[in-house]
């Protein structure tokens, strides 16, 4: 199922697929950083893999537009992560993925969406897919040219605190020089 939604996502926004499996390798591997059990890396797993699939709904033009978008445009998209969590209502087994889909773009400072929640209320696995999903749009270049590593990293230093859990940060920081990089293909 998980891999039909992928497949399905990956037809609609060519790349998603690939980014979506990259998001779940760094989330998992920061998620066994902080200590999580098999069941929760489990769901942070699937959750990582789901993240974006409420994308199918979305304009495919807005999705590959390059340049700013506008705030009719970037209202539009930010439906994704809601319209994704009702996707996965469906599927009994997935529910625990659910509040880690709906609050993936929130914000440790409280700025994100789709509710404005801040630290410890954001779900643990919402904040570690926030950063994984950063570092590989960053480093993919999938919002506009592809970053080394290093500018990613800088990147994530700076958001510490203000998008993400410092926590989650060091997490990721840790592991990250020893994660083996999936290709595109």
């Amino acid at each position: 199922m998980i891999r039909s939604l992928l497949s399905r996502l990956d037809r609609h926004s060519p790349s998603e697929r690939g980014h979506a499996e990259r998001v779940a390798v760094y989330a998992v591997a920061t998620g066994e950083a902080l200590g999580l059990n098999d069941e929760s890396l489990l769901e942070l797993r699937y959750a990582a893999l789901l993240h974006d699939v409420g994308k199918i709904s979305i304009d495919a033009q807005l999705l590959g537009k390059i340049g700013r978008l506008t705030e009719e445009e970037m209202d539009a998209l930010r439906l994704h992560a809601m319209i994704a969590a009702s996707v996965i209502e469906a599927f009994d087994w997935l529910q625990p993925c659910i509040p880690s889909i709906r609050h993936h773009h929130e914000r440790w400072d409280g700025g994100g969406y789709p509710d404005g929640l801040a630290g410890a209320e954001i779900p643990l696995g919402a904040r570690i897919i926030n950063l994984a999903e950063t570092f590989d749009v960053i480093l993919m270049g999938l919002h506009g040219a592809p970053r080394s590593d290093e500018t990613a990293i800088a990147e994530i230093r700076r958001c510490s605190e203000s998008q993400f859990d410092p926590q989650v940060v060091e997490a990721f920081l840790r592991v990250q020089p020893l994660i083996q990089p999936i290709s595109e293909g």
